[in-house]
């Protein structure tokens, strides 16, 4: 087992996709254009130095807010709250993802491939194909820091604490 070679990390979990096999009349819907996704992602970054990212990432969106080109673009009004890949313009991921190459963090994924046999794995329970990935995604991690500080971004109105304690 390694010692710990880090005395604080910081995750930020979140998920790309959805949970969804079935619609409400249980009608098979992964993969369906208007349907659920084929795969579901879980995933964090790490880091050790949280306010160091955070401060880079606001002097980026107040660069961009006032950029005379882009500030009336209408995505801008997502921007303003937060940066979204799906929801902001190409410029503005552009600009993003040239920033990130750059900062102090590492990333891990997970990835289900949504079939009937996955949902048939877990019983049909989403939730615990949820906790599944989470589980799997901080697999040999934990131990190697001294104190772990993770944020897991809400699903619906669920947090998402509860499968790491």
């Amino acid at each position: 087992m390694q010692e710990n070679i880090y005395n604080n990390n910081y995750f930020f979990v979140d998920e790309s996709g959805d949970t969804t096999f079935y619609n409400r009349k249980g009608q098979w819907i992964v993969g369906n254009e208007n349907g659920a996704s084929k795969i579901l992602l879980m995933g964090f970054i790490r880091t050790t130095e949280p306010e160091f990212l955070r401060k880079k990432l606001n002097e980026l969106k107040i660069e961009i807010l006032n950029d005379e080109y882009l500030k009336d673009i209408p995505s801008m009004s997502k921007t303003r709250i937060a940066f979204h890949a799906k929801d902001d313009c190409p410029e503005v991921r552009y600009k993003v993802f040239t920033l990130l190459k750059d900062l102090p963090f590492s990333c891990n994924i997970v990835v289900a491939r949504k079939t009937e046999h996955v949902f048939k794995k877990f019983n049909g329970n989403t939730q615990a194909l949820y906790d599944s990935l989470i589980t799997n995604l901080f697999k040999n991690i934990l131990h190697l820091s001294n104190n772990n500080y993770i944020y897991i971004a809400t699903r619906g109105s669920k947090k998402r604490q509860a499968p790491l304690e």
